[in-house]
Formats: C-alpha cells, structure tokens, sequence
C-alpha cells in the first residue's frame, strides 16, 4: 500500500513538470524591430537663373554743370558759361536682363531723360557793359547702357542691391534762344538771337544702389537712386546773324551732364526668382527624428 502511494505520488509530480514545461515552450517571446534610418533624398535646386523685363520712371533733380563758345570773328578765342543748369524733370526707362545666380543679374537699359536748360553768361565789354546773355534750351538724352548688379543678404521680402553701368548717350539739342539782357532780362528792344540745336553721340556711365520688394515670387518693385555721367559734346551753332555773315559750324558746347535721379518701376523675373522667405539655393534634408522601437505583445497560445 505504501509503495503504490509513492507511485502515485511521483507520477503526478512527473505529470506537472511535463506540463509546465508545455506551457511554457508555448509562449511567444515579444519581437523588437530595430528602427531604420529614413530613405535619404536628393536636395531639388531651386531656379534662381532666368531672363526678366523692367520698367521704371523717376524724378530727375536740377544739377549745375559748365559749358563754352565761341565769337564769330575771333579766331581761337572761348568763352565760359557763369551758369549753366539743368532743371528738374522726369526720366523713364526699360531694360532685358539675366538673373546669373541669387547675387548677381545684368541687363542691358534704355532711358530717355528730359533736360530743360538755362544758362547765363556775362557779355564782352565791346558788347556793352552791365549787360549779360541770358540762355534756355532744351534736351532730349537717350542712353544705351550694360548694367551689373549685385544683390545683396535678403532682408525678408526686401533685397538691397548695388550696381553699375557703362554705354553711350545721345544728346538732341533744340532751338536755344539767347537774350542780350542791357541792363534787364525782358525788357522791350533786347536783342534775340537762335541758335540751332546740334546732336552727338557720347560715353556715359551710371552708378545705382537701391532695393527690391517682392510682391509675388516672380513680380518685383524696384526702387532706388541713379547716377548718370554723360560726358561733354556739341551743343549748339550760330545765330542767325552770325549765319547771314558766314558763320558755321558748332559755336557751343556742354561739358557732360551729371544726372541724379530717384527711380520706382517693376521687375519681372520668368525664372522663378526668389520666394518671399528667400529659400536657400539647396533644399536643406529634413531633420532626422528617431523613430519610436516597434513592440509587439506577447501572444500565449
């Protein structure tokens, strides 16, 4: 009796391990996914490259600037201009140009300026004493420029710019009137005389600084101030007098023009240009994040 309770004794405690062990082989451990490292993509460039059109219109200041003639009748002799001034006026504008990269563009120019132009100068004394010619005229100066610019750090939606120019101008002269003033300008009986306007070619330069807002991603409004030196050339021949006696050829001459003028107009870039933000030329990689470890419960079968 006593050994078949040891028998069964030991059964069942053999049965519960062989149990256990069962239950514990069914047991799925939990599985770990090691994260990965996102798929890398190749930046996009963007388009800062590009052809663009502008226009512009601006104020143009009154300067001083000097001039000289001659006297029929005096071989080799020149007279000087006490004053000679340009007024203020208007000038307009229209260039194509190239966006080369996000700091530098060019573009080729042409701009009208209009001059109305006084001068005044002292008679010589066989003329009369105390007595002055008094001068006006006009000017039509076209200029033909190649201009290069440099667009500085973007500051928002604004870019600040500096630039310069070089090209040839063409200066039309009208009719200047000359009035002999003795001893007043205006007064009844003062001589006038007409002098034909002559036209030139010459060299001018320009300098410019200003700023561009960006009104779309393509559509800019410029603003800024110009610089113009046009250099000296022919301004006008004799008077009908001097002309009924044999007088020909140039009696007068400017000595360039100094043109400052504050300039808005509009720029359109077909390239793309900049973005208001002004991306970078390369799309930065977007920041890695460590992605949270997949985890899986356990599943007891």
């Amino acid at each position: 009796m006593k050994s078949m309770l040891m028998a069964t004794v030991a059964a069942i405690g053999v049965l519960s391990c062989m149990t256990g062990t069962t239950r514990a082989a069914d047991i799925i451990e939990p599985i770990y996914v090691e994260p990965s490292a996102p798929a890398y993509e190749e930046p996009v460039k963007e388009n800062y490259s590009g052809w663009y059109i502008r226009g512009d219109a601006g104020y143009l200041f009154s300067s001083k600037t000097s001039g000289d003639y001659s006297v029929f009748g005096e071989r080799g002799s020149r007279y000087h201009f006490d004053e000679l001034e340009t007024k203020s006026s208007y000038t307009l504008g229209a260039g194509l140009g190239y966006r080369f990269s996000d700091h530098f563009r060019a573009d080729v120019s042409l701009d009208y300026y209009d001059l109305d132009i006084d001068g005044r100068s002292d008679c010589p004394s066989y003329v009369g004493f105390g007595c002055n010619y008094n001068d006006s005229t006009s000017a039509d100066v076209w200029t033909a420029m190649a201009n290069a610019y440099v667009d500085l750090k973007k500051l928002g939606s604004i870019t600040p710019y500096i630039g310069a120019g070089l090209g040839f101008a063409h200066v039309g002269y009208g009719k200047m009137k000359n009035e002999i003033c003795n001893p007043t300008c205006g007064a009844e009986g003062n001589f006038m005389g007409y002098h034909e306007g002559e036209d030139s070619w010459r060299f001018a330069s320009s300098l410019m600084a200003g700023a561009s807002v960006d009104l779309t991603k393509q559509l800019k409004l410029d603003v800024g101030y110009r610089y113009t030196r046009v250099f000296e050339g022919d301004a006008f021949g004799y008077d009908q007098v001097d002309s009924a006696f044999g007088a020909s050829g140039v009696q007068g001459r400017d000595h360039g023009f100094n043109l400052h003028a504050v300039r808005a107009g509009l720029r359109y870039e077909f390239g793309g240009g900049f973005g208001k933000g002004k991306e970078p030329l390369y799309a930065a990689a977007p920041a890695y994040e460590e992605p949270a470890p997949f985890y899986e419960e356990p599943v007891f079968k």
